[in-house]
Protein backbone atom coordinates (compact mmCIF):
# COMPACT_ATOMS: atom_id res chain seq x y z
CA UNK A 1 0.00 0.00 0.00
CA UNK A 2 1.23 3.53 -0.56
CA UNK A 3 0.07 6.89 0.68
CA UNK A 4 0.28 10.24 -1.57
CA UNK A 5 0.77 13.59 -0.14
CA UNK A 6 2.80 16.41 -0.64
CA UNK A 7 5.80 14.66 -0.03
CA UNK A 8 5.14 12.55 -2.90
CA UNK A 9 4.46 8.60 -2.92
CA UNK A 10 5.83 6.80 0.40
CA UNK A 11 6.31 3.55 1.10
CA UNK A 12 4.33 2.46 4.12
CA UNK A 13 6.20 -0.87 4.25
CA UNK A 14 9.67 0.86 4.96
CA UNK A 15 7.62 3.73 7.10
CA UNK A 16 6.99 0.47 9.25
CA UNK A 17 10.14 -0.46 9.93
CA UNK A 18 12.63 2.43 10.38
CA UNK A 19 9.61 4.34 12.43
CA UNK A 20 7.81 1.44 14.21
CA UNK A 21 9.98 2.33 17.35
CA UNK A 22 9.89 5.56 17.44
CA UNK A 23 6.35 6.23 17.38
CA UNK A 24 6.19 3.00 20.09
CA UNK A 25 7.93 4.71 22.27
CA UNK A 26 6.17 8.45 21.55
CA UNK A 27 3.07 6.60 21.87
CA UNK A 28 4.00 5.30 25.22
CA UNK A 29 5.31 8.93 26.56
CA UNK A 30 1.81 10.45 26.19
CA UNK A 31 0.68 7.86 28.93
CA UNK A 32 4.09 8.28 31.08
CA UNK A 33 5.27 4.75 29.73
CA UNK A 34 2.70 3.04 31.90
CA UNK A 35 3.27 -0.41 33.25
CA UNK A 36 0.48 -2.44 33.83
CA UNK A 37 1.44 -2.97 37.26
CA UNK A 38 1.01 0.96 37.79
CA UNK A 39 -2.49 1.22 36.48
CA UNK A 40 -3.35 -1.54 38.95
CA UNK A 41 -1.60 -0.41 41.73
CA UNK A 42 -4.31 1.81 44.95
CA UNK A 43 -3.55 4.41 46.72
CA UNK A 44 -2.98 3.97 50.65
CA UNK A 45 -6.02 5.47 51.85
CA UNK A 46 -5.43 5.36 55.29
CA UNK A 47 -4.96 8.57 56.98
CA UNK A 48 -2.94 9.20 60.36
CA UNK A 49 -2.89 13.16 60.73
CA UNK A 50 0.44 14.39 62.59
CA UNK A 51 0.26 16.83 65.97
CA UNK A 52 0.50 19.50 64.15
CA UNK A 53 -2.18 18.57 61.52
CA UNK A 54 -4.68 20.99 61.00
CA UNK A 55 -8.54 20.40 62.00
CA UNK A 56 -12.12 21.58 60.62
CA UNK A 57 -15.08 21.37 63.24
CA UNK A 58 -17.99 21.77 61.27
CA UNK A 59 -21.35 23.19 62.87
CA UNK A 60 -24.35 23.34 60.94
CA UNK A 61 -27.37 25.23 62.63
CA UNK A 62 -30.60 23.82 61.07
CA UNK A 63 -33.94 25.42 61.99
CA UNK A 64 -37.72 23.09 62.30
CA UNK A 65 -37.67 21.34 59.06
CA UNK A 66 -34.37 21.39 58.07
CA UNK A 67 -32.08 18.03 58.44
CA UNK A 68 -28.21 18.29 57.36
CA UNK A 69 -27.30 15.74 55.44
CA UNK A 70 -23.92 13.19 55.47
CA UNK A 71 -21.18 16.45 54.10
CA UNK A 72 -19.05 14.68 51.35
CA UNK A 73 -15.13 15.14 51.76
CA UNK A 74 -12.98 14.80 49.06
CA UNK A 75 -8.93 14.68 49.55
CA UNK A 76 -6.05 14.92 47.52
CA UNK A 77 -2.76 12.85 47.06
CA UNK A 78 -0.21 14.93 45.56
CA UNK A 79 2.67 12.01 46.34
CA UNK A 80 0.39 9.25 45.42
CA UNK A 81 -0.77 8.85 41.84
CA UNK A 82 -3.55 6.24 40.14
CA UNK A 83 -4.52 5.20 37.09
CA UNK A 84 -7.63 7.26 35.81
CA UNK A 85 -9.85 7.12 32.85
CA UNK A 86 -10.71 10.21 30.29
CA UNK A 87 -12.32 11.39 27.16
CA UNK A 88 -12.19 14.12 25.12
CA UNK A 89 -14.10 14.51 21.77
CA UNK A 90 -15.54 10.99 21.95
CA UNK A 91 -13.84 8.14 21.81
CA UNK A 92 -10.99 9.79 19.75
CA UNK A 93 -9.29 10.84 22.26
CA UNK A 94 -9.82 8.86 25.16
CA UNK A 95 -7.03 6.23 27.59
CA UNK A 96 -5.97 6.19 30.79
CA UNK A 97 -3.63 8.52 32.63
CA UNK A 98 -1.49 8.25 35.80
CA UNK A 99 -3.00 11.51 37.91
CA UNK A 100 -2.78 12.80 41.79
CA UNK A 101 -5.18 10.17 43.58
CA UNK A 102 -8.67 11.10 44.84
CA UNK A 103 -10.19 9.91 48.04
CA UNK A 104 -13.99 10.74 49.17
CA UNK A 105 -15.64 10.12 52.52
CA UNK A 106 -19.53 10.69 53.32
CA UNK A 107 -19.18 11.93 57.14
CA UNK A 108 -22.57 12.42 59.45
CA UNK A 109 -23.32 15.62 61.43
CA UNK A 110 -24.22 14.57 64.92
CA UNK A 111 -27.19 16.22 66.20
CA UNK A 112 -26.42 17.78 69.96
CA UNK A 113 -28.14 17.37 72.72
CA UNK A 114 -29.50 20.96 73.25
CA UNK A 115 -30.53 23.13 70.64
CA UNK A 116 -30.65 23.20 67.00
CA UNK A 117 -27.07 22.43 66.01
CA UNK A 118 -25.55 19.29 64.13
CA UNK A 119 -21.49 18.93 64.46
CA UNK A 120 -18.46 17.15 63.10
CA UNK A 121 -15.18 17.22 63.52
CA UNK A 122 -12.35 15.79 60.42
CA UNK A 123 -8.96 16.74 59.44
CA UNK A 124 -7.34 19.29 56.63
CA UNK A 125 -4.31 17.46 56.77
CA UNK A 126 -5.18 14.35 56.88
CA UNK A 127 -1.29 12.82 56.51
CA UNK A 128 -0.74 9.01 55.98
CA UNK A 129 1.64 7.47 53.48
CA UNK A 130 -0.55 9.12 50.81
CA UNK A 131 -0.19 13.17 52.69
CA UNK A 132 -3.82 13.32 52.08
CA UNK A 133 -5.52 17.02 52.61
CA UNK A 134 -8.88 18.15 52.18
CA UNK A 135 -9.58 19.61 48.89
CA UNK A 136 -13.43 20.52 48.80
CA UNK A 137 -16.73 19.68 51.42
CA UNK A 138 -20.21 19.46 50.30
CA UNK A 139 -23.02 20.07 52.47
CA UNK A 140 -26.81 19.57 51.85
CA UNK A 141 -30.17 19.12 53.73
CA UNK A 142 -33.41 17.90 53.63
CA UNK A 143 -36.19 19.86 54.13
CA UNK A 144 -39.76 18.48 55.53
CA UNK A 145 -42.19 20.84 54.41
CA UNK A 146 -45.04 21.90 56.84
CA UNK A 147 -47.17 24.36 54.52
CA UNK A 148 -50.73 23.11 54.09
CA UNK A 149 -50.18 22.95 50.16
CA UNK A 150 -47.24 20.34 50.49
CA UNK A 151 -47.65 19.58 54.16
CA UNK A 152 -45.33 16.48 55.05
CA UNK A 153 -43.65 16.23 51.30
CA UNK A 154 -39.73 16.36 51.52
CA UNK A 155 -37.07 17.52 49.10
CA UNK A 156 -32.78 17.85 49.19
CA UNK A 157 -31.73 20.93 48.51
CA UNK A 158 -29.00 21.74 46.30
CA UNK A 159 -25.49 21.06 47.17
CA UNK A 160 -23.08 23.50 48.55
CA UNK A 161 -19.07 23.12 48.08
CA UNK A 162 -16.19 24.75 50.04
CA UNK A 163 -13.10 24.45 48.06
CA UNK A 164 -9.58 24.33 50.23
CA UNK A 165 -6.09 25.48 48.74
CA UNK A 166 -3.62 27.52 48.46
CA UNK A 167 -4.10 30.43 46.39
CA UNK A 168 -3.50 34.14 46.51
CA UNK A 169 -7.20 34.85 47.31
CA UNK A 170 -7.83 32.33 49.90
CA UNK A 171 -9.60 33.11 53.47
CA UNK A 172 -6.63 32.24 55.95
CA UNK A 173 -8.89 32.62 59.06
CA UNK A 174 -9.43 29.57 61.24
CA UNK A 175 -13.24 30.56 62.33
CA UNK A 176 -15.30 31.16 59.44
CA UNK A 177 -19.55 31.88 59.18
CA UNK A 178 -22.25 31.58 56.45
CA UNK A 179 -25.75 31.97 56.30
CA UNK A 180 -28.15 30.31 53.88
CA UNK A 181 -31.81 31.66 53.40
CA UNK A 182 -34.15 29.58 51.48
CA UNK A 183 -37.91 29.87 50.30
CA UNK A 184 -40.03 27.09 49.25
CA UNK A 185 -41.72 27.63 45.73
CA UNK A 186 -44.67 24.94 45.58
CA UNK A 187 -46.21 24.23 42.39
CA UNK A 188 -50.03 23.62 42.99
CA UNK A 189 -51.44 20.68 40.52
CA UNK A 190 -55.03 19.78 39.57
CA UNK A 191 -54.79 17.02 41.93
CA UNK A 192 -53.68 18.57 45.73
CA UNK A 193 -51.82 14.99 46.37
CA UNK A 194 -49.55 15.54 43.33
CA UNK A 195 -48.50 18.93 44.34
CA UNK A 196 -44.38 19.44 44.54
CA UNK A 197 -42.16 21.81 46.66
CA UNK A 198 -39.01 23.10 45.52
CA UNK A 199 -36.38 25.20 47.67
CA UNK A 200 -34.56 28.28 46.00
CA UNK A 201 -32.21 30.40 47.61
CA UNK A 202 -32.73 33.91 48.65
CA UNK A 203 -29.48 34.43 46.28
CA UNK A 204 -26.88 32.74 44.52
CA UNK A 205 -23.68 32.04 46.75
CA UNK A 206 -20.21 31.57 45.58
CA UNK A 207 -18.09 30.52 48.71
CA UNK A 208 -13.82 31.94 48.43
CA UNK A 209 -11.44 29.34 48.58
CA UNK A 210 -10.44 28.86 52.20
CA UNK A 211 -7.08 27.73 53.53
CA UNK A 212 -6.98 28.63 57.47
CA UNK A 213 -3.93 29.14 58.98
CA UNK A 214 -4.83 26.82 62.01
CA UNK A 215 -7.50 24.32 63.36
CA UNK A 216 -11.00 26.58 63.16
CA UNK A 217 -14.68 25.99 62.98
CA UNK A 218 -16.88 26.43 59.93
CA UNK A 219 -20.23 27.44 61.16
CA UNK A 220 -23.28 27.46 58.42
CA UNK A 221 -26.92 28.24 59.49
CA UNK A 222 -29.48 26.98 57.42
CA UNK A 223 -32.98 28.83 57.33
CA UNK A 224 -36.01 28.14 55.38
CA UNK A 225 -39.15 30.55 55.43
CA UNK A 226 -41.84 28.53 55.43
CA UNK A 227 -44.64 31.69 55.38
CA UNK A 228 -42.58 33.08 52.37
CA UNK A 229 -43.76 30.41 50.08
CA UNK A 230 -44.24 31.22 46.26
CA UNK A 231 -46.83 29.18 44.31
CA UNK A 232 -46.95 28.09 40.55
CA UNK A 233 -49.70 27.29 38.61
CA UNK A 234 -49.72 25.76 35.03
CA UNK A 235 -51.72 28.49 32.70
CA UNK A 236 -54.47 26.81 31.26
CA UNK A 237 -54.61 29.09 28.61
CA UNK A 238 -51.19 28.47 26.98
CA UNK A 239 -49.13 25.40 27.93
CA UNK A 240 -45.33 27.23 27.90
CA UNK A 241 -46.02 29.73 30.65
CA UNK A 242 -46.41 29.61 34.65
CA UNK A 243 -48.43 31.70 36.83
CA UNK A 244 -46.92 32.85 39.79
CA UNK A 245 -48.19 34.22 42.80
CA UNK A 246 -45.94 36.01 45.54
CA UNK A 247 -46.35 35.76 49.26
CA UNK A 248 -47.70 39.57 49.57
CA UNK A 249 -50.37 38.69 47.04
CA UNK A 250 -48.57 39.74 43.73
CA UNK A 251 -48.54 37.79 40.75
CA UNK A 252 -45.95 37.15 37.55
CA UNK A 253 -45.57 34.98 34.88
CA UNK A 254 -42.77 32.73 33.80
CA UNK A 255 -42.00 30.62 30.83
CA UNK A 256 -39.53 27.98 32.81
CA UNK A 257 -41.00 26.40 36.19
CA UNK A 258 -37.06 26.07 37.21
CA UNK A 259 -36.56 30.07 36.65
CA UNK A 260 -39.26 31.37 39.33
CA UNK A 261 -37.58 32.70 42.28
CA UNK A 262 -34.11 32.38 41.20
CA UNK A 263 -32.23 35.87 41.75
CA UNK A 264 -35.67 37.50 42.07
CA UNK A 265 -35.65 41.48 43.48
CA UNK A 266 -38.63 41.13 45.08
CA UNK A 267 -38.61 37.91 46.82
CA UNK A 268 -35.50 39.31 47.78
CA UNK A 269 -36.73 42.41 49.30
CA UNK A 270 -39.86 40.64 51.03
CA UNK A 271 -37.21 38.16 52.81
CA UNK A 272 -35.11 41.06 54.36
CA UNK A 273 -36.05 42.10 58.01
CA UNK A 274 -37.65 45.68 57.93
CA UNK A 275 -39.39 45.80 54.64
CA UNK A 276 -42.99 46.73 54.80
CA UNK A 277 -42.99 47.13 51.12
CA UNK A 278 -41.51 46.15 48.15
CA UNK A 279 -43.70 48.11 45.49
CA UNK A 280 -40.66 48.91 43.76
CA UNK A 281 -39.93 45.61 42.66
CA UNK A 282 -42.09 44.86 39.74
CA UNK A 283 -43.49 40.87 39.70
CA UNK A 284 -41.42 39.05 36.91
CA UNK A 285 -43.74 38.52 33.60
CA UNK A 286 -42.25 36.80 30.84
Amino acid sequence: MKIAGRFGKVNTRHMKKRLGIPLFVICSSLVGCTSASDLDRKADRTQSPTADARWLTLIVKAADGVEPQPVTLQYVSEKCKEATSYGVGGQSQSGTAMMRALNFEKIDLVRQAAGDAYKARFAIDAGGACQWKLASLETSFKYRSSHRLVKGKEVISHRNEFNFRSAKDSIRTPNVRAEFVYFPVILVKDDPSKNEVRLRPKSLFFPPNLDPSTSGTMTLEVRVFEDMAMTVRADPQDSHRYLVTYPDGATGTSPYMDMVGVEDARMQCLLSTGKKSCAEYDPRRR
